[in-house]
């Protein structure tokens, strides 16, 4: 049985699950000897699950998460809560998405946020359970215990785990699309969709600064994603503008940010790199309206 292709029959559907959840199985086992295997553990999961969601018939889906699910739990109640069940469910979404041809942005943003909501959703529970807090546990492996803005950067950093479990699927998904003749859907009828989006983001990122600053920084993050996405589509047929475009707001922003940064409370003074999506949206809007004006005029020409 090759293990990248479609599964037609019950027996194929059930060993190829079966397969699937062994190797979750094994590598569960394997963190609660090793620790620090937990981050392999979250990337090998929603993966899994979405070669699943892919390659097998949707209706044995349910099977291979109780079964997966109630083994974990077995082993080990809270990672099974914070790590398992989410990324088991994004995974199979994600699957999803790609038969159903959403473009691959707004696969990469709605996967890592249904992760991100179901991860921070298990930590009051796992807290009123176990009386682990699993943030805490996440701040003493990484040596972070005693710093002095975690409660800023917490919640982004949840949310960083999520975006690598999601980016670390798409890689490996992209490829195997291939062999099928299929690839991940890239196109966008109005790209300035994303500039907005971005913006917007940049604006919720300073509003929350004021407000909910905890979670400022997520939605920084994310404007981010956008605007690199936004980068690497741009039609290089302008290089030569664009490069001078994105040099000037490069430099632009580090004049930003090194001018105002200790006029600012710390950290929130990294709410200034904010600047940098922001300009690389709005000079993408100028570009397009500027190029549709041009095409218009040779038209009418």
């Amino acid at each position: 049985m090759r293990l990248l292709k479609k599964q037609e029959t019950l027996i194929q559907n059930i060993a190829y699950m079966g397969l699937m959840a062994a190797v979750n199985i094994i590598f569960v086992v394997m963190t609660y000897f090793v620790p620090f295997l937990l981050f392999v553990l979250v990337f090998v999961l929603p993966l899994c699950s979405a070669i699943i969601s892919f390659y097998c018939r949707k209706v044995y889906f349910p099977i291979y998460f109780v079964v997966v699910t109630a083994v974990c739990l077995l082993i080990d109640f809270s990672d099974a809560l914070f790590y398992v069940i989410p990324s088991l469910l994004t995974g199979f979404v994600f699957g999803l998405f790609i038969e159903k041809r959403v473009p691959s942005i707004f696969i990469l943003i709605t996967i890592t946020i249904i992760q991100f909501a179901l991860s921070l959703t298990s930590i009051p529970l796992i807290e009123l359970i176990t009386h682990r807090n699993i943030v805490d546990d996440m701040a003493a492996l990484f040596k972070l215990s005693d710093y002095q803005y975690l409660d800023y950067v917490k919640y982004t950093f949840i949310f960083f785990i999520a975006f690598t479990q999601t980016i670390l699927t798409y890689l490996v998904m992209r490829s195997e699309l291939v062999k099928f003749g299929m690839e991940f859907n890239e196109v966008i009828e109005r790209t300035t969709i994303l500039d907005i989006i971005s913006i917007g983001l940049v604006g919720l990122s300073v509003l929350f600064g004021f407000f909910v600053p905890e979670i400022c920084f997520i939605f920084l993050f994310m404007s981010f994603i956008f605007t690199f996405y936004r980068i690497i589509k741009l039609d290089y047929s302008h290089y030569k503008l664009y490069l001078i475009e994105l040099s000037v707001i490069v430099l632009g922003t580090i004049f930003f940010v090194a001018g105002l940064y200790n006029f600012i409370t710390k950290p929130l003074g990294l709410l200034l790199f904010g600047i940098f999506p922001a300009l690389v949206s709005i000079a993408c809007i100028i570009n397009i309206c500027l190029l549709s004006k041009h095409n218009n005029d040779t038209i009418n020409k």
